[in-house]
């Protein structure tokens, strides 16, 4: 779609009270995403020249996380405009005229309806073609709580009434106002100007448009949502929760569609910015989060939880593993329990088993920890063996360092490598060793004293253990 002269203006303004939370209401999640932040997606779907979004109570935490959403997104124009004093939408809307001058057309968005869908959005630009806007409505079995949508006989908007201002008869109407809407920016601006505040709230509607568009002899276009789920706002944590479901079912749909296996959809949270490669397997009560992406062929099993982190073709992540911004190799199987801590990097074939914990180490093609070991800041060689309970002793109590191994290396039980320290490609280090200093190549490391036998001591201990039994009942 163009981006000739468009804005987008997000009204988020509102306190959210029903929430009852001191978070504003646009920053609280659904599917793991601030609503906000969904509106956003779906607003540059549009290729708007610049979106505005009005922010009023709690200002400060909605910008600062604007702000951060447009660093995240270069080459999208967005800006915050303060709503003074707020006195209803069509205030909200005036508050933003400074930053929408020249402006061929203005889409106008809610900060707190999350599920719009982009196809539904380019449908209602398209609906209104010449005329001075075009609405976006649904058709709700019970109405109650939103404002009617009065169509003329020749099916043009004539006005839109709000509920407390509804009489008995237009309360029977179920089209309602969805609240979004397009409109022709030479037309917004000068009708922002002549709406009024005679109504029951006493406030600004910008539906007002909707009566000055017909009286100005160019009535608004209608458009339906074809699901009047999309048109969910979000007042309540309850609301939230439902609409959470919402989109988080439609994501699922779309991944099965697409060839991924889903086999317990009831049981399984993947957001919308996730990416899952065909023929892969998701099982029950996993979690893929924020910008997690899974390659071709991926076996997830049951309780697994990815955030952020990229998946290649043909791994195994066993049960109940967690990675968090972590990189996943192809062919590498992970778990079951593994806890891929931020900057892991495990390369093709790469074994990390049960109950490793790793911490900004790479471990290159084939190397192998499989079970019961921490490995931080280190840089693990290609082929490394990492015996079971070996530690990399990577902070010292004020700084971390890295501990390097070389290819090839052999790392026995029980063994701690204490950075900063270098291993030589191909050396051993024999099972409860602490390595201390650097082992060159081919080498083993030893620090263990020596294993003594004695001939029996366990007999002698055992007639000791009798004699002072004795001696202590012939005292009783």
């Amino acid at each position: 779609m163009s981006n000739s002269r468009r804005a987008v203006v997000i009204l988020a303004a509102g306190q959210g009270s029903r929430m009852k939370s001191a978070t504003p209401k646009v920053l609280h999640e659904v599917l793991g995403y601030p609503m906000i932040g969904h509106v956003l997606r779906s607003a540059t779907a549009l290729s708007p020249e610049r979106i505005v979004v009005i922010t009023g109570h709690g200002r400060a935490i909605v910008d600062a996380w604007v702000d951060q959403w447009a660093a995240a997104n270069e080459g999208v124009n967005v800006s915050c405009v303060e709503q003074v004093n707020p006195r209803g939408t069509g205030h909200a809307v005036q508050s933003a005229l400074g930053a929408l001058k020249g402006m061929d057309e203005v889409v106008v968005l809610y900060g707190d309806v999350p599920l719009l869908q982009t196809e539904t959005l380019a449908a209602l630009v398209a609906a209104r073609g010449d005329q001075s806007l075009s609405l976006l409505a649904g058709q709700l079995d019970d109405p109650t709580g939103y404002g009617r949508v009065l169509l003329d006989a020749n099916g043009h908007i004539a006005a839109i009434v709000e509920q407390a201002d509804t009489t008995p008869e237009q309360r029977r109407v179920r089209l309602i106002n969805a609240g979004m809407m397009v409109v022709d920016g030479a037309f917004l601006g000068d009708a922002l100007g002549r709406i009024d505040d005679n109504n029951a709230q006493g406030e600004l509607y910008l539906t007002d448009l909707l009566a000055i568009a017909a009286a100005d002899g160019n009535p608004g276009a209608v458009y339906v949502a074809p699901d009047a789920d999309e048109l969910q706002g979000v007042n309540t944590r309850a609301q939230a929760a439902l609409a959470t479901d919402f989109l988080r079912k439609k994501v699922l749909a779309e991944l099965m569609a697409d060839g991924v296996a889903i086999e317990q959809p009831a049981q399984t949270w993947i957001e919308v910015g996730v990416q899952v490669g065909r023929d892969s397997t998701i099982r029950g009560g996993v979690e893929l989060r924020g910008t997690t992406r899974i390659g071709e062929r991926v076996l997830v099993e049951r309780g697994c939880v990815l955030n952020g982190t990229v998946v290649g073709d043909d791994v195994h992540l066993k049960p109940y593993s967690v990675a968090t911004d972590s990189v996943i190799g192809d062919e590498t199987a992970v778990g079951p329990f593994a806890h891929l801590r931020p900057g892991t990097d495990l390369g093709k074939k790469v074994k990390v088993g049960n109950f490793v914990e790793t911490k900004k180490a790479t471990l290159h093609e084939g190397a192998k920890a499989s079970h019961l070991s921490y490995l931080g800041d280190c840089d693990i060689g290609a082929g490394s063996n990492i015996g079971a309970g070996t530690i990399t002793c990577n902070y010292d109590g004020v700084n971390k360092h890295r501990t390097v191994l070389a290819a090839g290396v052999f790392i026995g039980s029980d063994s701690q490598l204490v950075a900063p320290v270098n291993l030589g490609e191909g050396a051993y280090v024999g099972a409860g060793t602490t390595v201390t200093t650097d082992v060159p190549a081919g080498a083993l490391a030893v620090s263990r004293a020596p294993q003594r036998n004695i001939e029996g001591w366990v007999a002698h201990k055992k007639a000791r253990q009798a004699e002072e039994k004795a001696r202590r009942k012939g005292s009783n």
